[in-house]
């Protein structure tokens, strides 16, 4: 995805993301390449346990520090990560909503703390501890954290980052009521209320030592968009970073960084330069990881199909052990008199075959959903547990129309010839919108049509530019197309975040126009009677409780809500595809290591000392 995206934890109103979506071109829906950050994007799992018990989750680790303190003997060597974008079009301003760099980001500042998929657990970063107790969560930073110029990051820095976040909407304040400097190192926040947790911990987690107080003071009583809108670089604020990489300069062609001799863990680092190298087309590593032209070192996410990936020369590693918890779904005009009708719906559910989906888009990095009931496939066992059972798969393996033309006869609809035709006698004759430009969905969404179409369903591929695409999906001007199904990330391990995001759709500002108001009585679990619950409300009395034992049975009736309603479809998962080449440089990971499931490789591993210069 491109990196202009901003993380889609964070509320944006729709006359923004249009102008986000805009500057983001077709890698912000895709997440598959160029320099975009994660709608993926964050973390998502082998999946397990992500600390929602309410214990810290950490595993003691710091995130990989070195002990003896500038024994490292430095390589002269440079480093070349591929960047899908014009270095002088982004900015290391995570506030600025247009043109903040993700990758950049990851490069230039330490985080909070880290989710790795290969544990299961948080991997404290700058954080040297966390304590939640009630409403209350402490934050202790370390207190060898220093910026790029060689002064102490203290809480200072990180209220002037709270304050900031607060004026501009950050999904961190959705949480929390207040703050507190406790000391230097120490910073409290007092919830909004009964809180799970794990939740929390996953909006710190995609949080960073981004904001220097001397640099960003100048905000503190400016309106949102002055920060919004700021391009530090262009700016004459010195420019500082947090993390192992210090800013040099950059140009329509390069981003420079060089080794931070300020980092508390620049021992783990042996070599002495950093660099984006732009690109503009998607073709153009893999091309060089065929032909052997050496330009780029790595690229941080980039999708190819298994005959690419075979031409590969043989030193160009991937590192394919990151569940991206996001993927190819179905979204529906909940007003549209078809698809706002629930046994169209179901229809559908039972003709795509999820399996085929994967089969013709890509087997190696997908997989299916299991179940459709809005949550991550690989986390359906551990929340629905011995309930699995109870919920209806929709045939994962198969084209179910013997089942689908029951349901639509029983809820009126009618076939003439080979289509099918409304209650009212309309032909169902409809667009399914689509992104241009992305293989994989391409494939998908093809497969989709032919068998609605071989059902009976007159439908047309319509693909659209990405912002053209958000567009219709804002204002309401379609019936039924592709959408992500999950918000990405390592909170789509935890079921809040994706049942959320399929009802409320802050992505989209609501506009697939799911009603989330009313209640709605659906069958009963037990399958016995019915049952009735308010969507939403379901969903957000998952995040009151404090423990994994007292969220799941909340859990797993939202998820039977999603299961019966279908307020999207929930059709493939994947997982991420980040590539490092061993030719000039050790590539350090083993299976169990916390640092193998930490995105992203290309900027976590020499962090930590797993991605090194050959001497």
């Amino acid at each position: 995805m491109s990196d202009s995206t901003k993380e889609y934890s964070d509320v944006i109103d729709r006359r923004k993301f249009l102008t986000l979506a805009g500057a983001s071109g077709a890698a912000a829906l895709a997440g598959c390449g160029g320099d975009g950050g994660e709608t993926d994007n964050e973390d998502g799992g082998s999946d397990g346990s992500d600390g929602s018990d309410g214990s810290d989750g950490s595993d003691g680790s710091d995130g990989g520090d070195g002990s003896d303190g500038g024994s490292t003997t430095v390589v002269d060597q440079t480093h070349s990560s591929g960047l899908q974008a014009d270095p002088t079009n982004r900015t290391l301003n995570n506030h600025n909503t247009q043109i903040a760099s993700e990758p950049a980001r990851r490069l230039a500042f330490d985080r909070y703390a880290a989710y790795s998929f290969e544990t299961n657990e948080f991997q404290l970063a700058a954080l040297d501890d966390w304590e939640f107790e009630n409403e209350t969560v402490t934050l202790t930073f370390r207190e060898d954290l220093s910026w790029s110029d060689g002064s102490d990051v203290t809480t200072q820095d990180i209220d002037t980052q709270f304050q900031i976040l607060e004026k501009t909407g950050s999904a961190i304040w959705g949480y929390v009521e207040s703050t507190e400097v406790v000391d230097d190192y120490t910073f409290q926040m007092n919830l909004t209320g009964p809180t799970n947790p794990v939740m929390v911990k996953h909006q710190l987690g995609n949080m960073w030592i981004d904001t220097p107080h001397a640099a960003f003071e100048q905000f503190l009583d400016a309106d949102a968009s002055e920060v919004q809108q700021w391009n530090w670089e262009d700016s004459d604020t010195d420019v500082v970073t947090s993390g192992a990489w210090r800013y040099v300069d950059k140009n329509q062609q390069q981003w420079n960084f060089e080794r931070n001799e300020e980092f508390h863990s620049i021992e783990n680092v042996n070599f002495s330069d950093y660099q984006f190298d732009a690109y503009q087309e998607a073709s153009t590593p893999q091309q060089d990881f065929t032909t052997g032209g050496g330009r780029f070192d790595s690229v941080w996410s980039m999708f190819a199909g298994p005959e690419t990936v075979d031409a590969f020369q043989d030193y160009v590693m991937e590192v394919q052990t990151i569940p991206a918890k996001w993927g190819y779904g179905m979204i529906f005009n909940h007003d549209d008199p078809i698809f706002g009708d629930r046994a169209v719906r179901h229809a559908i559910a039972y003709v795509v075959n999820r399996q085929e989906l994967v089969d013709n888009a890509g087997p190696r990095t997908k997989f299916p959903a299991e179940i459709p009931c809005g949550i991550a496939p690989r986390n359906i066992d551990e929340w629905l547990g011995d309930t699995k059972g109870q919920f209806n798969d929709y045939g994962v393996d198969e084209s179910d129309q013997e089942t689908a033309t029951q349901i639509l006869e029983d809820a009126g609809y009618s076939k003439e010839g080979d289509t099918w035709m409304t209650p009212d006698g309309e032909e169902i004759s409809v667009e399914y919108l689509t992104p241009g430009g992305w293989t994989d969905w391409t494939a998908m969404t093809e497969t989709v049509v032919d068998r609605l179409n071989d059902f009976g369903f007159d439908v047309s591929i319509a693909t659209r530019p990405t912002s053209d695409l958000f567009g219709e999906y804002i204002e309401g001007n379609f019936q039924f197309g592709g959408f992500f199904w999950l918000p990405g990330q390592a909170r789509s391990t935890f079921p809040y975040f994706p049942l959320r995001h399929q009802l409320v759709l802050d992505a989209l500002d609501g506009g697939h126009s799911y009603d989330t108001e009313s209640d709605q009585t659906i069958p009963a679990m037990s399958g016995d009677g019915e049952m009735t619950l308010n969507p939403l409300e379901k969903v957000e009395e998952i995040g009151t409780v404090a423990t994994t034992e007292e969220a799941q049975p909340i859990v797993q009736e939202a998820a039977w809500h999603n299961n019966y309603d279908l307020p999207m479809l929930s059709l493939v998962s994947k997982f991420e595809q980040s590539w490092v080449t061993t030719d000039d440089w050790n590539v350090d990971i083993q299976e169990g290591d916390p640092e193998r499931g930490i995105k992203w490789p290309p900027f976590w591993l020499p962090r930590a000392g797993k991605l090194t210069a050959k001497e």
